[in-house]
């Protein structure tokens, strides 16, 4: 390899170069087409993220850094769904008081349809009780 070339390598390379010598060898036809050979070889061999010069490099971690999640903003999100699901949630619910006077319990009788097939007896009743408060037992 020439002399004048090794110069080329090594300004790709990042090394500190002579800047008369870098000059030298890039007047010629030559040295400019290596050096374009040089580039593409090296780039493609280490990559976009560790190869090339200096100006690629800030661009790439520029672009990373705005696509990195900051904490702060996951942390928003997250209270944010939080708190709209609550909101959601306690729009949507039946908040709906039982009546004043009804303390007893509440059967509800139906008729089968007919053509249904047969049901089995229950095993269990459960009973629903109501309390307008909880402290319904007070003073009578």
């Amino acid at each position: 390899m020439e002399s004048r070339l090794e110069v080329i390598d090594a300004f790709v390379d990042g090394e500190r170069v002579d800047a008369t010598a870098l000059k030298t060898a890039l007047s010629d036809a030559e040295g400019r087409d290596y050096l374009v050979d040089v580039w593409l070889l090296r780039e493609a061999a280490h990559g976009d993220s560790a190869g090339g010069a200096g100006a690629a490099a800030p661009a790439s971690s520029a672009r990373a850094s705005r696509l990195t999640p900051r904490p702060w903003l996951l942390a928003a999100a997250f209270a944010g769904a939080v708190i709209g699901g609550y909101a959601i949630g306690y729009q949507t619910t039946d908040r709906a008081t039982p009546p004043a006077g009804n303390t007893g319990s509440a059967t509800v009788a139906t008729t089968p349809a007919s053509g249904s097939f047969p049901v089995p007896p229950a095993t269990r009743v459960i009973q629903l009780e109501f309390h307008p408060s909880p402290v319904a037992s007070g003073g009578d």
